[in-house]
This record gives structure tokens, C-alpha cells and sequence, in this order.
């Protein structure tokens, strides 16, 4: 006779004795192999779609050999074999020449596989732009996270046999999208929701399948997930309107090698992982200067970008640059990965560093990324631009017709920027005009930006620099491009240059660091050459273009005729920079509870304050809820009298790890609690006698009737597992998966 049909007070077989370790049944093993690819597709905003047929074919090959071994050995050694598998698909990523069959590591292929993975690392920590392009080292170390994370569900989810907490693991992958402040969209979050829906749910499905009873409340689980994942979004905070900023892996473990990318995406979400050195110079008139480190003279079908690269050794590197009073500019570099050198902003000549050349067509001092630049020094000439005040009045521009193309998307900026100027001016007066309507009325820097084609919303960068024009709030980028564009529009050559503002002062000249960052427009003027055309709020007075080694914040003049009401042009607060090519911010707002220039005093709430709050609130609430919950059951039992009450002692077993078979007997179990605690033995007994009676309607029902045993026993047996496993047991009761009630296990 087996346990499950013994009377009240027969005694269990030796085999029910025995705690036996339970297995996940089909539904949760496939939900648990399919957990790190679900939540992997909440973070495709970042990391594209070119990733997804690797981790499927890889993930899949783990979890395929973890559940055939486990079908004959332990579960651990189940995912001792799956880590094989995996250890196998990584080093064939990384270093398939040097493993043996290509797969098979070895002494010679671990030390590629590291370098490779950290190369991964490296150029996700310093990606400028999103989604990124998920191949080689990339797609290397997304595989190789997947594997790791699937490793993790396994020990856990089956060797450890606590779900909850894999669930918890298997959801780090949203970690990416907020570290690079993207919005996720709900359907990207809903297949991971989904899922770890049907993992708790997964349990109470396997047994209803193997004993025939209906999926009904279980599966009604899983769409109440996926209907409350839908309403996540429009509750939780966009992850750009929070403080949020996660270190990388890199800042974690070691210093972050920068990578000095000068493309720009004007749909991008502007961020900087870390302030990291890039290089220190001096100068031989003792003043700082802007530094030019990439020019984008095209005009293409999303913003401003570079041409394809043309090397060459003209006379003057910069055309133009020999108008000015020369100066010379030592430059040491630090410990950074770039595609091109900083020079003077307007360079003559510069000595060519061992593995560089000099781009003609963005005017760029290229170097390798595999070239170390460490210490390496040189000095280069060149001069400083001319301010706009000195230009003469009547100057033309002449013979850079290419630098006026607008593509088809950019023509209603091309158009307002015809519209700035008139038939007879001068190429020096069109410059002005533009610079006055780029600096005059309400203009803001600021990062927190919901325009058109940004953040990844779709659209193309155009469409951003378009919002940009309407809001009049915006970064560096924005501003140059913003310029440039409307320059072409007005008739003048014009293109952006992305390069360093003049750093902070040092002994003997200035230290230049990834936040200093910067992008500025340029436009063609006959005689002076290349002039800098500096409109970002926060890099220069709004009169000329600035030199200054602080840049302060322009002023802000009366709104004019040109400028749209306040009411109708938003101006989001300015927050610190956060990304590798952004100028430097402006003044930071006024402490909350302050009254702003002009408004009534009194207390205000600041907005991000009351956010922060609640969202604090929330996470504790969050971290509550499995106590909340458990609480909530306890009670919901005891009011059930003496059966309810055994049910209570069962599942604090399970809280406190011990795992029982669904069908071990009353006597088993209480055999389990008097080997736990002996304390616990008579007063869990008498509860256990209570709830017999109860079954055969030999005893009461009533509420009450043992709760004073269930409480010893429970005070019991706590006392006697490890703080540890007592704290688990109230964060994350494992019993919350489901504990058999005891009448329903007589009734099978």
C-alpha cells in the first residue's frame, strides 16, 4: 500500500522515509531552458536581432544535454555536462584555431578566448550608438552570457530546485537597456514575463497532467502575468527620467579602456559610462584650445557623418588653417582606444605617430585601434579660429559647393534655414544670422529628450533634429548639427566637427577627459577659412565662439517675436552629462523646495524627489511581497482549523529546505519535523492527530483550534536552521510555489 493511500495512522514505508529529491516535470524544464532567451529579447532594443539563432542553437544544446544525463544521474551533474557544452560553444566563438577540433579548450585557446571576451566587453561598455552589432567579440559575449545564465537556472532551478529565485537571475538582462537608458518597449519584457509565469506555474501543471486534472487555474496564472506585464510601462518610471546609471563590467573589475568613436546619432540616447583621461597638452601662447578630432562633411540619409577615408599629405591638413596667428600644441596621450588622433582645431602640419595617417577628406590624424597610444607625444601647428565679430562684413564663400547638399529627409531644414536670410547678404552676414537664431530666446541643453526617432523609437535622425528645432532643447550634437544644417540651407558650406572642449587647467597646461567630449559646426568663409560656429548652451557666451577653459552657461535673452511662448515650448531640466560626446552641461537647477526666479515663495514638490520616493516605495513593497504573501496564506490556513494548520507546518518545512514527495504520509512528515527539531515533535504531533480527526469528522473544524501548537512548532523549528536559510525562508518562501494540501493527497 502506498503512502498516498495509507489510513491516518498507518506508518510509511522505509522508501517514504526518506526525503526524496523532486524532479521539474516537462513544463517546467522547458520553461526553464527557455527562461535566459525570453529575457534576452526584453534587451533586443540594445543588442538587435543577429544574436538570436546563436543563443537559440546554443542554449538549447545545453539544455538538451543537461535534461539527458539528468534522466540518469543527479541533477548537478546534469549541469556539469551543460557546462561543458557551453564551455565548448564559447571557445569556438573565440579561439576555434587554437582549441583542439575547434572546440575542445586548451592551454593556447584560453588566453584568446579572455582577450576576445574582454574585446566584447569593451565595445559593449563604449558603444555610441544602439542596436549594437551583435557579431564577433559581441555576439561572443552575448553567447557566452546566455550560457552563463542558463548555467545558473540549472543549478538553481533544478539542482537547487528553487525556481523563485532562477526567475530572479534570468531577468538580468533588462539590466542592459536601463544601463544604456532605452526605453523597453512591454512586448519586448513579455515573452520573459510570460515564461517565469509558467515556471511557478509550471510545478501545479506537472502534476495536474500526471494525475489528469484539468490546467485551468494554473494557466489562468500565466495570462494574469502577461495582462499585468502590459501594464507595467505605464506605471514603472522610462528609465531615461531616473537617476539610474549602472556601472559597466569594466568599472566593476578594472579600469575601462575608452574608445574614442566619433560618429554621432542624433536619435541616440546620450550617455558616458565613465569619466575616463584622454589626453593632457600645453600650448606655446600658454592658453587652452579646442582640439579637432573628427570631421563629418557629409550630409546623409540620418544626421551629419564622415566620408569614406582618403589618405593624403596636403600643405595645410586643415584648408585654411594658415590664416590665423600659429601656435604650436604638445599633446601626450593616455591609455585609450581611438580611430583618430587630437589636434589643434584648425592644424598645419602635424609629425605623423608611428601607425597614423592623415584623412584628407575628414580631416582626420587616423590611427589603428590595435596601435597602442599610452604615453605617445606629439606636437602639432595650427591656429586658433577667427570669432564671428571679426569677420569681415562684406566676405564671401566660394569653391565648396559639395558642403551645401541636403538630403531629401533634411529639406524643411534646409528650407528654414533659406528663410534666416536674404537674396543680397554676404556668406560672413548669412554665418551671423544663423548663429543669432540659434543663440537668441529660450534655448536648453539638456539630455532628457522625447523627440521624434529618439531613444530608439524608430524614425530617422533628421526627424530628432526636426523636434529639436521645435523644442529648443537638446545636446551638443543636436546644436552642431542644427547649425550646420541650417547653414547649407542658408547658402554658406558648412559640416560638423566633433572634437574636445579645452579641459580643465593642470600644472604646465590641461587635462582633456572623455567628458569634455564635444561637437561644433564649422562653415566655409573666404579668407579666414574654416570657422567655428559654437551654439551649444554651456560652451560659450552666445557673442563668439569660446577659448576659455571653463565654459560657462550662454545667457538667456528675452523670448523674441521668433521664439514660441514658454507654454509652448518645453524645456526639460538639464541633468549631468552621461556620454562620450556630449558638451559640458549646464548650471544645475535649483534644490528642490525652492521657489524658482519670478514665483510666488513657498513650499514645491519637487517632482524627481516625490519619483524617487515612490519608486524606493515600490522596491520594498516589491521585495515584501513574497513575506506579504506568505503572511497572508498563513493566515488563510489557520482559518481552516487543525487541517489547515498541518498544511502550515509543511510548508514551513519547505521554507526551511527540507523537500518532501507530494504523496509522504502525516507520519513522514512529522518524522521530518522531530529530525529538524525535537522541540517541535510534540506540539506538531498533537496538530497532526488534530487534523486527522478533522479529515474523518472526528474532530473540530473551528479557527483557533491549534494555533498555539502550529506557532510552537513553527517558532521551533526556525530556531533551529541557520540565520541564512532563516532569512530565505521569509525574502523568498519557497513554499509559495505550491505545498499539496493534506486532504487533497488523501484524496489521491
Amino acid at each position: 500500500m502506498s503512502g498516498a493511500d495509507a489510513g491516518p495512522g498507518t506508518e510509511p514505508d522505509a522508501s517514504d522515509r526518506v526525503p526524496r529529491r523532486v524532479r521539474a516535470g516537462i513544463v517546467e524544464t522547458v520553461a526553464l531552458a527557455l527562461l535566459p532567451i525570453g529575457w534576452l529579447w526584453s534587451a533586443i532594443s540594445v543588442l538587435g536581432q543577429a544574436w538570436l539563432w546563436p543563443v537559440v542553437v546554443a542554449v538549447g544544446s545545453l539544455a538538451l544535454s543537461s535534461a539527458l544525463v539528468r534522466s540518469v544521474a543527479p541533477a548537478l551533474v546534469g549541469t556539469a555536462a551543460a557546462a561543458l557544452v557551453g564551455a565548448g560553444w564559447v571557445t569556438a566563438l573565440t579561439a576555434p584555431e587554437e582549441a583542439l577540433l575547434a572546440v575542445v579548450p586548451t592551454p593556447d585557446s584560453l588566453p584568446e578566448t579572455m582577450r576576445v571576451l574582454n574585446q566584447g566587453v569593451v565595445d559593449i561598455a563604449w558603444a555610441v550608438s544602439t542596436p549594437l552589432d551583435a557579431t564577433g567579440p559581441v555576439l561572443a559575449v552575448v553567447v557566452g552570457a546566455a550560457i552563463a545564465l542558463t548555467l545558473l537556472i540549472d543549478v538553481v532551478g533544478h539542482g537547487l530546485r528553487v525556481p523563485a529565485i532562477a526567475l530572479v537571475l534570468a531577468a538580468t538582462p533588462l539590466v542592459l537597456p536601463i544601463a544604456f537608458r532605452l526605453e523597453v518597449p512591454w512586448w519586448h519584457a513579455m515573452p520573459g514575463v510570460i515564461l517565469s509565469a509558467l515556471v511557478l506555474a509550471a510545478p501545479a501543471i506537472d502534476e495536474r497532467a500526471a494525475r489528469g486534472r484539468g490546467w485551468l487555474a494554473p494557466i489562468a496564472l500565466v495570462g494574469v502575468a502577461a495582462v499585468l506585464s502590459a501594464a507595467l510601462p505605464i506605471v514603472a518610471p522610462a528609465p531615461r527620467e531616473t537617476a539610474i546609471d549602472l556601472p559597466t563590467l569594466e568599472e566593476l573589475f578594472s579600469p575601462a579602456t575608452p574608445l574614442l568613436d566619433a560618429d554621432i546619432d542624433l536619435g541616440d540616447q546620450l550617455r558616458r559610462p565613465a569619466d575616463r583621461p584622454v589626453f593632457t597638452y600645453s600650448t606655446t601662447d600658454g592658453e587652452p584650445i579646442l582640439t579637432r578630432l573628427m570631421t563629418l562633411p557629409l550630409a546623409g540619409e540620418a544626421g551629419f557623418e564622415a566620408a569614406p577615408i582618403e589618405p593624403g599629405s596636403p600643405t595645410v591638413l586643415v584648408e585654411g588653417a594658415d590664416s590665423g596667428q600659429s601656435l604650436q600644441m604638445t599633446v601626450r596621450m593616455a591609455d585609450v582606444r581611438a580611430e583618430s588622433l587630437p589636434t589643434p582645431e584648425r592644424v598645419v602640419r602635424v609629425p605623423r605617430p608611428e601607425g597614423s595617417s592623415w584623412d584628407v577628406a575628414n580631416d582626420a590624424l587616423r590611427i589603428g585601434l590595435d596601435i597602442e597610444t599610452a604615453g605617445l607625444e606629439y606636437t602639432a601647428a595650427g591656429s586658433r579660429s577667427a570669432s564671428l565679430d571679426e569677420l569681415p562684413a562684406a566676405a564671401g564663400s566660394s569653391g565648396h559647393d559639395a558642403y551645401l547638399a541636403m538630403p531629401e529627409a533634411a529639406q524643411a531644414i534646409a528650407r528654414q534655414g533659406a528663410e534666416l536670410v536674404s537674396p543680397g547678404m554676404s556668406a560672413a552676414r548669412r554665418v551671423v544670422a544663423v548663429h543669432e537664431f540659434m543663440t537668441a530666446g529660450l534655448w536648453d541643453y539638456s539630455e532628457q529628450l522625447d523627440l521624434p526617432g529618439f531613444g530608439g523609437t524608430g524614425g530617422e535622425g533628421w526627424d530628432a533634429l526636426a523636434g529639436f528645432l521645435e523644442t529648443r532643447s537638446g545636446y551638443c550634437v543636436h546644436y552642431a548639427s542644427a547649425t550646420a544644417g541650417l547653414l547649407r540651407g542658408a547658402g554658406v558650406p558648412a559640416r560638423v566637427v566633433v572634437g574636445f572642449l579645452p579641459g580643465s587647467e593642470i600644472s604646465g597646461g590641461w587635462a582633456v577627459s572623455t567628458n569634455e567630449m564635444h561637437a561644433w559646426a564649422e562653415a566655409w568663409i573666404d579668407g579666414a577659412g574654416w570657422v567655428r560656429v559654437e551654439t551649444t548652451p554651456g560652451a560659450g557666451t552666445g557673442a563668439a565662439s569660446p577659448e576659455g577653459a571653463v565654459p560657462t552657461r550662454s545667457p538667456t535673452p528675452e523670448p523674441t517675436p521668433t521664439t514660441p511662448p514658454a507654454s509652448e515650448s518645453p524645456t526639460p531640466s538639464p541633468s549631468p552629462g552621461d556620454s562620450a560626446g556630449a558638451s559640458t552641461p549646464p548650471t544645475a537647477p535649483a534644490p528642490s523646495g525652492s521657489a524658482a526666479p519670478g514665483a510666488p515663495g513657498g513650499f514645491t514638490l519637487d517632482p524627481a524627489v516625490v519619483r524617487t520616493i515612490l519608486i524606493v516605495l515600490g522596491v520594498l513593497l516589491l521585495l515584501a511581497l513574497p513575506a506579504i504573501a506568505r503572511a497572508v496564506q498563513r493566515a488563510v490556513r489557520l482559518r481552516r482549523g487543525a487541517p489547515g494548520g498541518w498544511l502550515e507546518l509543511r510548508a514551513t518545512l519547505a521554507d526551511l529546505g527540507a523537500r518532501l514527495p507530494a504523496s509522504a504520509t502525516p507520519g513522514a512528515v512529522h518524522e521530518a519535523i522531530a529530525a529538524r527539531s525535537p522541540d517541535a515533535a510534540s506540539a506538531a504531533d498533537r496538530v497532526r492527530l488534530a487534523a486527522e480527526r478533522a479529515v474523518f469528522d472526528a474532530g473540530p473544524r473551528e479557527p483557533g483550534a491549534v494555533d498555539g501548537d502550529v506557532r510552537a512548532a513553527r517558532r521551533a523549528l526556525s530556531a533551529s536552521a541557520p540565520r541564512w536559510r532563516q532569512a530565505l525562508a521569509a525574502l523568498l518562501p519557497p513554499s509559495l510555489l505550491g505545498v499539496e494540501a493534506w486532504e487533497r493527497e488523501r484524496d489521491a
